[in-house]
């Protein structure tokens, strides 16, 4: 029997290159949850966002703080990353957990059309 063609939805192009990355909690909707800094490696990344093994199951819509470091010394991506998709692997042990970066920008955009502007002029002048 011949697959159905399925039409993936990716902008841009993945790599399946192996880069260290450093990830925490940024938001959450959890009150308790645990915003220490984690190790793992990628799965996969693009121009758009990476994918990753996790210990830690995360919801939708939480965002991470990333860092993605090539050999040790090279910052490929530091900036938030929003949880697009999480799946539990059949041993139980990890999560496969993917996110698309934010562009910061963007956000402040999102923010200011929900009344949230206040709030970000708030943020800048702690910086």
């Amino acid at each position: 029997m011949v697959k159905p063609f399925v039409r993936d939805r990716r902008q841009w192009s993945r790599a399946e290159r192996i880069l260290s990355i450093e990830y925490r909690l940024h938001k959450s909707h959890l009150k308790n949850a645990d915003r220490s800094w984690h190790l793992t490696t990628t799965e996969g990344i693009s121009l758009g966002g990476l994918s990753f093994y996790s210990d830690y199951e995360y919801r939708l819509e939480d965002v991470l703080e990333v860092r993605v470091v090539m050999s040790g010394f090279l910052n490929v991506y530091n900036g938030l990353g929003r949880i697009t998709r999480v799946e539990r692997k059949k041993t139980g042990v990890c999560y496969y957990t993917a996110l698309k970066f934010l562009d910061e920008r963007r956000e402040e955009d999102v923010m200011k059309r929900q009344g949230h502007s206040r709030q970000i002029k708030l943020c800048r002048r702690r910086i």
